[in-house]
C-alpha cells in the first residue's frame, strides 16, 4: 500500500478529527474561569461583622446567653466562622452569671458550639452563699443550650482563696458543678502562711 492510499484511507476521518478538536476547545472555553475555582479553594471571608452583639432569648423571652466579639469573620468554604476577642455570657435567674473571653474562637455552622482559645477565662459571679469562681486555660468548648463547658488542656481555678490546678475540667452551670479530670493539685491561703 502506497502514501498515497493510506492517506486516502485516513481522508475521512481528518474532518472528524478537526470537530473533536474544534469541540474540546469549545468546551475549554466555556468552563468557568481558573481564578473561581482557586476562589473555592482560598479560605476568603464572605462576611465580616465588626463589634459583634448577640443575644439568645428563653422560652419566656428573657436573655439567657449573650456573645459579643471585637469582629466575627465567616467563611463559605467549610461554614467556618472565627470570632476575635470572644466575650460570652450566660444568665439564669436562679443562678449567678457565667462569664467566659478569650483572645479567639471559632463557632459551629449550627451555632451549637463555641470553642475559645488563648488567654481563655471563665469567671462566675459571686452568690450569697460562694465567692467569685476563676478558672483560666487556654483552651475551652462550649455548649450554650447544655450550659457545659469542658477542656482536656491544664486548668487553675480560684475561689476566695483556695488555689486548685489540674489538667481537664468540666463545668455544668445548670447543675453547679466543677469536675476536674486529672491531676489535681490544691492549695490554700491560710495553710500558706
Amino acid at each position: 500500500m502506497t502514501l498515497v492510499a493510506r492517506a486516502r484511507t485516513w481522508l475521512p476521518v481528518l474532518p472528524l478529527i478537526g470537530i473533536l478538536a474544534m469541540t474540546y476547545w469549545l468546551d475549554q472555553q466555556a468552563k468557568p474561569e481558573a481564578e473561581a475555582s482557586d476562589r473555592k479553594l482560598q479560605h476568603t471571608p464572605d462576611a465580616i461583622v465588626d463589634q459583634l452583639q448577640a443575644v439568645t432569648l428563653n422560652l419566656e423571652g428573657t436573655p439567657r446567653f449573650l456573645m459579643s466579639a471585637k469582629q466575627l469573620v465567616h467563611y463559605a468554604d467549610d461554614d467556618s466562622t472565627e470570632l476575635i476577642e470572644p466575650n460570652l455570657t450566660a444568665l439564669a435567674s436562679a443562678r449567678p452569671d457565667v462569664n467566659m473571653t478569650a483572645l479567639k474562637g471559632t463557632l459551629s455552622s449550627k451555632g451549637d458550639v463555641i470553642e475559645l482559645f488563648d488567654d481563655v477565662e471563665i469567671v462566675r459571679a459571686a452568690s450569697k452563699s460562694r465567692g467569685e469562681l476563676s478558672i483560666k486555660t487556654d483552651y475551652v468548648k462550649v455548649i450554650p443550650d447544655a450550659e457545659t463547658a469542658e477542656t482536656t488542656h491544664m486548668v487553675t481555678v480560684e475561689e476566695d482563696k483556695n488555689h486548685l490546678s489540674a489538667v481537664g475540667m468540666e463545668l455544668d452551670n445548670r447543675a453547679q458543678t466543677l469536675k476536674l479530670l486529672s491531676r489535681v493539685k490544691a492549695s490554700n491561703a491560710l495553710s500558706q502562711n
